[in-house]
């Protein structure tokens, strides 16, 4: 339960480090901005520290998004373009219409290429929408970072974050394969078999690795929302004791 994993890990330092550092970026505002000049507005609270904290892992998803989604999108277009495909009506001996591709794996090629790149095209999309209004934000500034819209469009980056890094890598290497039998189904297909032996235990390793990374950062998170919680409580029922402590003196 929640309640025992933040009682066992209670006197962790990383949470102590953390409140630290919260509180030391809050209080570090009062003086900011270029050339040690005195910042005038507002000082950061630690509720500003955490959502700027936020926009920047935003921003770094956005960033690989767009880069992930432009180059294997370019790669899925230029495989389809220069692909060349052997009908198997020539009258050379090296091809006979037995070994001509097969319409249905043309189809399931093109299907997924086109999905690959329609994929990839959605997650450019998004991070080239959202970005800018991302990298308009003042790290110094907490009207600028209150009313930055990552928050409210966190569904849209994480959707880009998962079609670029998640599903269309994984579309990426069925491409690689699909396109391998394509090209050396009519010349030689064991060497589609190997290119897909090779490439089947990459798509297996990057589906594990996925589900434990999300896994383990998932229960990451818990574990610090946990003991900060029971932190806080802590520090509540002190202050509490103390005020009753003043009320009987």
């Amino acid at each position: 339960s929640s309640g025992n994993i933040a009682t066992a890990h209670l006197n962790d330092p990383d949470v102590d480090d953390e409140r630290a550092s919260l509180e030391a970026a809050a209080a570090s505002t009062a003086v900011a901005g270029d050339g040690g000049q005195r910042y005038r507005g507002k000082p950061l609270t630690v509720k500003d520290v955490l959502s700027w904290r936020r926009l920047q892992l935003s921003r770094a998803k956005l960033k690989a998004s767009s880069r992930t989604s432009a180059l294997l999108s370019g790669f899925a277009i230029v495989a389809m373009v220069e692909l060349e495909i052997s009908s198997g009506s020539s009258s050379s001996t090296s091809s006979s219409p037995a070994a001509a591709v097969p319409s249905w794996l043309l189809v399931l090629f093109a299907s997924s290429a086109a999905l690959l790149i329609a994929v990839h095209m959605l997650a450019l999309m998004i991070s080239t929408c959202l970005l800018p209004n991302l990298e308009s934000v003042s790290e110094n500034d907490a009207r600028t970072i209150r009313a930055s819209p990552h928050d409210k469009m966190r569904f849209y980056i994480e959707t880009s974050w998962i079609f670029s890094t998640g599903l269309g890598i994984l579309l990426f290497l069925v491409v690689v394969v699909l396109q391998t039998w394509v090209k050396f189904y009519a010349v030689s297909k064991t060497a589609a078999i190997a290119a897909t032996a090779i490439i089947a235990p990459v798509v297996v390793v990057f589906v594990v690795f996925a589900l434990v990374f999300y896994h383990q950062l998932t229960l990451h998170k818990f574990r610090r929302a946990a003991l900060m919680v029971e932190r806080l409580q802590l520090d509540l029922r002190a202050f509490s004791a103390a005020g009753d402590d003043v009320k009987m003196v």
